[in-house]
C-alpha cells in the first residue's frame, strides 16, 4: 500500500517584467541626481534662464522704475497740497497729521502696484499674498490694531483736544498729544502719561475745559462753641476775596457734618479752567480761612476725645462690694492672721 505524500504549495516565480517600488540603489537615476556635474549643470541652466529673462524684460523693469518715480513725486505734491489746505482750514494738529500719513501711505501702495503691474508681475498674485500677511499681522498685532481704531475714531469724534484738561484712567491733567497709538496727558506735577487710546475710549472721561468752568470744594471745622452763622460769613467772604474765585456762579457755604470735634463747614467755588489750576486755588482757600477764622477770634479745634469716669462700678450679685460698710446684719467679718 502506497502512502499519500501530502501536496507542498509550490510558490509561483515572480514575473520579471513587475516593477519594483523600492529603487534599486545602483540605478542610473540615483546616481545621476547625486553627480556633481549634474547638479552644476540644472543651477546654470536656472540661472541662465532667469538672467535671459530678466534681459528680455529689462526695458519693462526700467519703464516700471521711471513710472515708480514719478508717481512717488506726484504722491508728495499731492500730500502737500492737502496738508496745505487743511492748515488753511485749520483742520485739528491730529487730524491733520493722520489724513496725511494714511493718504501718503494709500499713493505709495498704489504707485508699487502700478510699478509691479508694468514690470510683468501678476497682481492678483501678490494682492493674494498681502491679504494672507495682513490676516496674519491683524491676528498678531491685535492691541495695537484696537489702539489704532480707538485712535481714529477719538479723532473723528474729538472728545477733546490738545491743551485740554481732561480726567481719565484715574489721571487728571492737561491733553499733551493725541496719536494713532495713545494719548499723552500732562500730569499737574509735569509727568507725561502715555494712556492707551483703547484705554481711552472705552473708560470714562471728564473733559473739564468744555464747559469752561469747574468747581472745587474744601472742609473747614469750626469748634463747637464758636458762632456758627458768624463763622459761615467769615469763611463765605474769606473765599470772595480770592481773585480765581468767579463770581458766578457764586460760592457757597454749607454745613455738612457734626463732627467729634468740630463743626465741619464745605466751601464750594467754582474757578476759571484755562486761568488756574485747582490744587493752588485751593491752597489760597484754605489759608484765608483760616486767617479769617482766628482773626474772628474763632477756633479751627483738634480732635477731642472726653472720658467720663465711672465712680459706682458694676456689682456682681451676691459679691459684696469691698469699698462699701460692712452690714453687721451679715454677723462679724472673718480676720485674716
Amino acid at each position: 500500500m502506497t502512502g499519500s505524500v501530502p501536496a507542498v504549495a509550490q510558490q509561483e516565480p515572480a514575473d520579471d517584467d513587475e516593477p519594483s517600488i523600492l529603487r534599486d540603489v545602483d540605478s542610473p537615476e540615483l546616481s545621476e541626481l547625486t553627480d556633481l556635474d549634474t547638479i552644476g549643470g540644472v543651477v546654470r541652466e536656472a540661472l541662465a534662464e532667469l538672467v535671459g529673462d530678466l534681459v528680455v524684460r529689462l526695458p519693462l523693469v526700467v519703464l516700471a522704475l521711471v513710472v515708480l518715480i514719478l508717481l512717488l513725486v506726484g504722491t508728495w505734491l499731492i500730500v502737500g497740497v492737502v496738508r496745505r489746505g487743511m492748515t488753511r482750514a485749520e483742520v485739528d494738529f491730529s487730524v491733520h497729521r493722520l489724513v496725511s500719513n494714511l493718504l501718503r501711505l494709500l499713493l505709495i501702495a498704489i504707485a508699487a502696484l502700478v510699478a509691479l503691474s508694468i514690470a510683468g508681475v501678476e497682481i492678483g498674485a501678490v494682492l493674494a499674498g498681502l491679504g494672507l500677511i495682513g490676516l496674519g499681522l491683524a491676528l498678531a498685532l491685535q492691541n495695537i490694531l484696537e489702539n489704532f481704531i480707538a485712535g481714529v475714531l477719538i479723532l473723528v469724534r474729538k472728545p477733546f483736544h490738545r491743551g485740554e484738561l481732561v480726567n481719565t484712567n484715574d489721571v487728571e491733567g492737561f491733553v499733551e498729544d493725541i496719536d494713532l497709538r495713545a494719548t499723552t496727558i500732562r500730569t499737574y506735577d509735569g509727568t507725561l502719561t502715555l494712556i492707551p487710546n483703547a484705554d481711552v475710549f472705552t473708560q470714562p472721561l471728564t473733559n473739564l475745559t468744555r464747559r469752561g468752568t469747574r468747581r472745587g470744594t474744601v472742609a473747614i471745622g469750626v469748634d463747637y462753641r464758636d458762632d456758627h452763622e458768624a463763622a459761615r460769613e467769615v469763611l463765605l467772604i474769606a473765599v470772595h476775596r480770592i481773585d480765581e474765585v468767579l463770581d458766578d456762579p457764586a460760592p457757597a457755604v454749607l454745613l455738612r457734618e457734626l463732627g467729634d470735634s468740630s463743626v465741619d463747614f464745605e466751601v464750594r467755588f467754582w474757578i476759571n479752567v484755562d486761568e488756574s489750576i485747582l490744587p493752588f486755588v485751593e491752597d489760597r482757600i484754605l489759608r484765608a480761612c483760616k486767617t479769617a477764622i482766628e482773626a474772628a477770634g474763632m477756633t479751627i479745634p483738634w480732635p477731642i476725645r472726653t472720658l467720663a469716669a465711672d465712680m459706682h462700678p458694676l456689682r456682681i450679685a451676691g459679691v459684696p462690694d469691698p469699698l462699701s460698710e460692712p452690714d453687721e446684719s451679715d454677723g462679724p467679718r472673718p480676720t485674716t492672721h
